[in-house]
């Protein structure tokens, strides 16, 4: 199977190098919650897990309601650089619907081990969400699953290569393609990197203006200890080679999804994203285009106004539980 040429174009002159947020990480495991914006009075449960390869312990937050409990849970997938304790506004407003959230950090983000923003093998993030489903008991009827920019990414491939895992899927800006230049010099020892040193750093070029118009949210991710700002040789064509993958497997991708996308967002490849929505299989499917937005949907201006079609939108799609569960 073969793509079409104009995503093959595409994918020759994309940028990969996710590194939308990036930094170093620190490697000490910090048990102390309060680093979260706004998690800590939400956090019912936080737990480490012991990565299947030995190499990493993820660190893993579960959000409970304490009353309208829908029996269905929501999985928050975060960015290249970032944490999932950065979705504590949204996660609000899920529980308070009635949701159990897990947020967890991937693997070389945020608390979780493993070198910071690597990857061996693309592999090794579904592997993981595999952890999180087995730990948590994940059943596909009552799992929904919001994730962002290269999260959103791995979600599509973790829905690609896993069936009935997740009854419905919200994508925010997803990397399906970049729009972020790498110069040719730099690419060209990147590749080489990949090869006879793979953990070599390249920071990013991503600009933080083009992230968000929050002025408070870019002044907090300032400050945020977890946050990176580099990613490695070998994470750059680990991910190059899963948007690939991504666009090649199109046909596999059957979930219901709702696709979010800023008009102004310079961050992720628009044009690349429609390709593979013209592909995929799924035949309930949400585009929405949000003006004037940037890259972070969920930070933007209004962003309780999209959270809470968000949630309207996966209430629809899982509906039938939810009555089922307020009928018992």
């Amino acid at each position: 199977m073969s793509l079409p040429a104009r995503c093959r174009r595409r994918l020759a002159l994309q940028d990969l190098a996710d590194s939308q947020y990036t930094s170093l990480v620190s490697k000490t495991f910090v048990r102390n919650l309060q680093a979260d914006d706004e998690a800590p009075r939400l956090i019912n449960a936080a737990t480490t897990l012991r990565t299947s390869d030995g190499e990493a312990d993820l660190f893993v937050r579960k959000y409970a309601p304490t009353r309208r409990d829908n029996g269905l849970s929501l999985v928050v997938i975060h960015g290249a650089g970032e944490h999932g304790g950065r979705y504590g506004h949204f996660v609000n407003h899920a529980v308070r619907a009635g949701w159990t959230v897990i947020a967890g950090d991937l693997r070389g983000h945020g608390r979780s081990g493993g070198v910071p923003t690597h990857l061996d093998s693309f592999e090794q993030y579904l592997e993981d969400l595999d952890l999180i489903w087995d730990q948590f008991n994940l059943q596909h009827q009552t799992t929904a699953v919001f994730a962002h920019s290269m999260g959103g990414l791995v979600a599509v491939r973790f829905a690609q290569t896993r069936r009935n895992r997740m009854s419905a899927l919200a994508l925010s800006a997803p990397l399906l393609g970049l729009r972020v230049r790498v110069k040719m010099l730099k690419r060209a020892v990147g590749k080489l990197c990949s090869v006879v040193r793979p953990t070599t750093r390249f920071r990013t070029s991503v600009k933080v203006t083009h992230i968000t118009r929050n002025d408070d949210v870019l002044a907090s991710r300032e400050q945020d200890p977890w946050i990176q700002r580099s990613v490695t040789a070998g994470w750059f064509f680990q991910v190059q080679q899963a948007v690939t993958a991504a666009h090649l497997e199109a046909e596999n991708f059957d979930v219901p999804l709702l696709f979010l996308q800023g008009d102004a967002d310079e961050v992720v490849n628009h044009e690349m994203a429609n390709d593979w929505l013209e592909e995929i299989a799924s035949t309930d499917c949400t585009r929405r285009v949000m003006p004037d937005h940037l890259h972070e949907i969920i930070n933007e201006p209004g962003w309780e106004r999209t959270t809470n079609e968000i949630l309207e939108w996966f209430d629809t799609r899982m509906n039938r539980v939810i009555h089922q569960r307020r009928a018992a």
